[in-house]
């Protein structure tokens, strides 16, 4: 704060005389070193920005990130979904437990998981496929009202998704792995503070969605009875909207083969 004070000052006192030679030293200081210090965050970020742009893996976690929030930001509005298309609201209670209850078994059983599955990718991308299928599923039990298999459907795409939260942390670190072995550069700290960016970035966008979604199709807030527009809208929102996200997500985990990529590398590096 001290140097830019200076600096700023050092500004001012150039504009005002028009020349450099009335510069005291101190002024002559502060602007160096505020022209030092622009330099070094400038060759910082423009190194991490690199080194982050250039790594097509870390560029698809943060893509799976977003996707992964939105889509739990439209499952959220299913308490409306309970509320104005299936009539009971404690429904949602049921449904939360539906998507959770799987989720811990899946948790548990992860790591046997990997070891048979041989490697991250295969089993991330087979739980995908199989989250994408239950969410198909869902839909079609939605339009048809049968809550039993939308539960159902609800827990197997669930059950799906689980092993990606549990070994994403793995993933970011092959990430990393195969930024040294491009680049050279360890950035393990960093590259795990900075995919809290796509974490953070697609609740943003989840969030203000549902509000812009709700508000266009004319939502009523307090209302016993909404518009038909509204109903719709809700059947979009917690029906197609999270299948076509984890549609997207599916494709990005089909190309998101790390390992395989760092195993390339360093037979590579080794034969060399």
């Amino acid at each position: 704060m001290i140097i830019y004070s200076i600096y700023k000052k050092t500004k001012e006192d150039i504009i005002s005389n028009g020349r450099k030679k009335y510069l005291k030293w101190y002024n002559k200081v502060g602007y160096g070193s505020g022209d030092l210090a622009g330099n070094i965050v400038y060759a910082f970020l423009s190194s991490f920005l690199m080194l982050y742009l250039t790594n097509k893996y870390y560029l698809m976690i943060c893509m799976a990130y977003i996707c992964q929030q939105i889509y739990s930001a439209m499952l959220n509005m299913g308490i409306y979904y309970m509320i104005y298309i299936l009539k009971n609201e404690n429904l949602y209670s049921v449904f939360s437990w539906a998507i959770n209850i799987p989720v811990i078994i899946a948790m548990c059983i992860t790591p046997m998981l990997v070891e048979k599955m041989n490697g991250l990718y295969r089993m991330n991308l087979a739980g995908y496929i199989l989250g994408t299928a239950g969410r198909v599923g869902v839909i079609f039990a939605g339009y048809m009202g049968s809550v039993p298999l939308m539960l159902t459907f609800t827990a197997i795409a669930a059950l799906g998704m689980a092993p990606w939260q549990g070994d994403m942390g793995a993933v970011v670190a092959s990430c990393s792995e195969y930024t040294y072995l491009t680049k050279r550069k360890h950035i393990d700290g960093t590259m795990y503070s900075c995919t809290s960016f796509g974490t953070k970035l697609g609740g943003g966008i989840g969030v203000a969605l549902c509000g812009w979604l709700l508000e266009a199709s004319g939502f009523v807030k307090e209302s016993a009875v909404q518009p038909e527009s509204c109903l719709s809208m809700l059947y979009v929102m917690y029906l197609w909207i999270p299948m076509i996200l984890s549609l997207c997500i599916t494709f990005i985990m089909s190309k998101m083969n790390v390992e395989e990529a760092n195993q390339k590398l360093k037979a590579q590096i080794e034969g060399h």
